[in-house]
């Protein structure tokens, strides 16, 4: 299936372009901006996303994505994943556009965070204008990828769990097995790169899953791909020719993957089901694959991380751009592209909406005992102010990345539930009523409420409206893009998008 991750780069409700007019793009920005998840739950055996695609497609106005975002934080989302292709990340030397990114990771500093720069994706090959003709591993083309790492970190602020280099990669090497070679020696560098520069980091390739759920063994270049990276990375779409097969289908596929997978982690991230009568299937089978996914997820400890796709279904327009620009004739590609939303387009909900949230909620199936420890480093990095096209009277919940004594009393080692033992200061929120084990009703008495509350809030407040006016005055020093909402669309002439240099 052609992967959504870094594919939709630039679509646009600016009138004055038109479908048929083929604008300068590169495909990554769309999701660049939107993959995302957000933690309110202790930290679980998987880690789970959603990329909050807002309702409306194209037409979605700033208040859309920011009720899709809030969506994702209610429905309890633990993990969150942000992939750019390398052009999209530098546009040229010594160019850079991470201004979204900073701000997406910043103000979310406890999640866990996947991050892909996408050297292929998935047809394409994507560099910056002047690496274009230089072979992948010559020193040149890997300074310059230590260069922008560096960046990434000093935009980022560091704590990256999982990170991706190609989108599908296996797909665009398949159709250019002259550049296998230069490819596994490039990877091999670039991998030291982003340990250093990221420690503790797992560091992989993004394959299409379906192409090992064949039946046959993996092909000689995807072992190498599998071999050479730290944590197996996969897309992951149960299909057959642009069809769904059957919901039962992940028992099945979830074992296959475990065993290619040879004892190492894997990480997801993307895993949907399109829902169209038209294709054989329904909201009903949608929903059953997403309860039984949740439950082959839990079930084996290899699996850390799951990103699902998406929130709303993408448009028919949006859904023609791609299907021209990966020159895919099939009408399924684009009945497949339209039911893939856990709610449609219009903003009514599917039944796959209430499974996802129900799953989200419950507590892993997997002991304590069994849990990894996570190998991401507490993130002391404040949170960002919020985007600038947040609809004005609205907010997206924040963490506080350290809570002083002066908002929290300090709590007695009686009061204090155990931590478990995947967690870190960074990943896991302090807990919730629902989430602190129950006491007698002596011990109940016998606890006083916290006097700092009306402290805390009172500090919330002032600490948004700060942010609100900091926001205001970086949204002056911006270009504003001249199309309708957040979508930006690229042309020869325009850029909506800051750089920075």
């Amino acid at each position: 299936m052609q992967s959504k991750s870094s594919a939709i780069s630039a679509f646009s409700a600016n009138k004055d372009v038109t479908m048929k007019r083929k604008p300068l793009v590169s495909l990554a920005s769309f999701l660049m901006a939107i993959s995302l998840g957000f933690c309110s739950l202790p930290v679980q055996a998987v880690s789970f996303g959603i990329t909050p695609f807002p309702k409306g497609g194209e037409n979605a106005t700033p208040k859309d994505q920011t009720n899709a975002m809030k969506m994702c934080v209610d429905a309890g989302v633990s993990g969150i994943f942000y992939g750019g292709t390398w052009a999209d990340l530098e546009p040229s030397k010594g160019t850079y556009s991470l201004t979204q990114l900073g701000k997406t990771l910043k103000y979310a500093p406890k999640l866990k965070r996947f991050l892909g720069v996408q050297v292929f994706d998935i047809t394409t090959k994507n560099m910056p204008s002047d690496l274009t003709k230089a072979k992948l591993d010559s020193p040149k083309v890997v300074s310059r990828f230590g260069q922008l790492l560096s960046r990434l970190k000093k935009t980022t602020g560091g704590n990256i769990a999982y990170f991706s280099i190609g989108n599908e990669a296996d797909v665009y090497l398949a159709k250019h097995p002259k550049e296998v070679d230069s490819f596994m020696k490039f990877f091999a560098l670039a991998k030291k790169e982003v340990v250093k520069t990221f420690p503790g980091c797992k560091v992989g390739i993004t394959l299409r899953a379906e192409n090992l759920l064949n039946g046959k063994e993996p092909s000689a270049m995807a072992q190498k791909l599998l071999d050479e990276s730290d944590v197996l990375m996969f897309n992951y779409y149960p299909m057959e020719n642009y069809k769904p097969k059957k919901p039962q289908q992940v028992e099945q596929d979830m074992e296959t993957l475990a065993k290619i997978a040879n004892g190492k982690s894997i990480v997801f991230q993307e895993i949907g089901y399109p829902s169209s009568p038209k294709l054989g299937s329904s909201d009903k089978n949608q929903a059953e694959f997403m309860e039984l996914a949740f439950k082959e997820l839990r079930k084996n400890p290899q699996f850390e991380f799951a990103n699902f796709f998406a929130l709303h279904d993408l448009t028919p327009a949006i859904c023609d751009y791609l299907a021209e620009h990966y020159t895919i004739s099939s009408k399924n590609y684009r009945q497949v592209m339209q039911s893939l939303g856990l709610r449609r387009s219009s903003g009514k909900a599917r039944t796959s909406w209430d499974v996802v949230k129900k799953g989200l909620a419950e507590k892993p199936a997997v002991k304590p005992a069994e849990v990894k420890p996570a190998e991401v480093k507490p993130d002391v990095t404040k949170p960002e102010d919020m985007p600038t096209d947040v609809a004005p009277g609205e907010k997206l919940p924040t963490e506080t990345p350290t809570t002083t004594p002066a908002e929290t009393p300090a709590k007695t080692p009686a009061e204090t539930p155990a931590t478990a033992p995947g967690s870190t200061p960074a990943e896991t929120p302090a807990a919730t009523p629902a989430e602190t084990p129950a006491k007698s009703d002596s011990e109940s008495k016998s606890e006083a409420k916290p006097e700092s509350a009306p402290a805390a809030t009172t500090e919330t407040k002032t600490e948004t409206k700060a942010e609100t006016k900091s926001d205001a005055s970086e949204s002056k020093s911006e270009e504003k893009p001249k199309s309708k909402g957040w979508f930006k669309f690229k042309s020869k002439s325009k850029s909506g998008e800051k750089t920075e240099k």
